[in-house]
């Protein structure tokens, strides 16, 4: 998979308030990733403003909406509309979350861990096959997510779930190297150990993010700086893994807008001249 596509570089997650900007610095900013749910529903005017911008920047659909992990299968209006979406982009790929979002008749507006389990992993692989069934022509790629408690009940690791799931679906990786950060710190396990267990091959895009402590615990806000220990995972990531894209997530309190600049820079230094177009 991660042969076939291009090196896109340092990117930023795409906010409208920072949209002026962006357009303003557009040469220091490689692509745009793009939540897909906001546009699902979106009035014809808000999708060309944002398509407009793909005169200048790659875009990256990344779903938060999708559900794979749960147990019913996919609603097919989302995955129409989602299909809709890809193409319009053009996106090289486009990724959502091992989570879940919705039970049967409810969302619950949060992204979810899955159980660890082989029932479980059959909902998620068959949700995945629905998926690239419908949307076959462009790569997907499945995102690392952050939970608090240890999941009860599970019957493997995290590392193993992720790895059957990728393997048996042959899904590309989104690794969140913030995510492995604040999961290890809040739960003690080695972060250099879970990414070791898990198939870096697959790794086609990076996130990095920060993140606050509250109650003793590290939060995964997207609203402050990169932590010098996520910088290291990443770079331990770059150098084991064909690594395509780094994506910064800044959600909220933004710094001055040169700041974001200088995270993109940093992460572009990591990548290696040997991940280059059609490399």
């Amino acid at each position: 998979m991660s042969k076939a596509l291009p090196r896109l570089g340092a990117g930023l997650g795409y906010r409208t308030a920072l949209h002026h900007d962006i357009v303003a610095n557009a040469d220091r900013i490689d692509f745009l990733e793009v939540i897909s749910d906001q546009y699902l529903h979106a009035p014809p005017e808000k999708l060309l403003r944002l398509l407009e911008l793909s005169d200048t920047f790659p875009l990256i659909p990344h779903g938060v909406g999708l559900s794979v992990g749960t147990a019913a299968p996919l609603d097919d209006d989302y995955l129409d509309r989602l299909a809709q979406f890809v193409e319009a982009t053009k996106g090289h790929w486009f990724s959502d979350h091992l989570s879940f979002t919705k039970v049967p008749e409810v969302d619950v507006e949060q992204l979810t861990p899955v159980w660890f389990t082989e029932e479980s992993l059959d909902a998620v692989c068959r949700n995945v096959g629905q998926l690239k069934t419908r949307i076959p022509d462009t790569p997907f790629l499945l995102e690392n997510v952050t939970y608090y408690f240890p999941v009860p009940g599970n019957d493997l690791s995290e590392g193993a779930f992720l790895t059957r799931v990728l393997e048996e679906t042959d899904t590309g990786l989104l690794i969140d190297v913030n995510n492995v950060w604040i999961n290890s710190v809040n739960l003690a396990f080695d972060p250099y150990e879970f990414l070791d267990s898990i198939p870096l091959e697959r790794a086609v895009q990076m996130h990095i993010a920060g993140g606050v402590e509250m109650a003793g615990m590290i939060v995964d806000t997207h609203s402050s700086p990169v932590n010098e220990h996520v910088w290291q995972l990443a770079a331990y990531v770059v150098e084991r893994a064909p690594v395509k894209a780094i994506l910064l997530e800044w959600d909220s309190d933004w710094p001055e807008f040169a700041e974001l600049l200088d995270h993109l820079d940093r992460a572009r230094d990591l990548l290696p001249d040997r991940v280059e177009a059609g490399s």
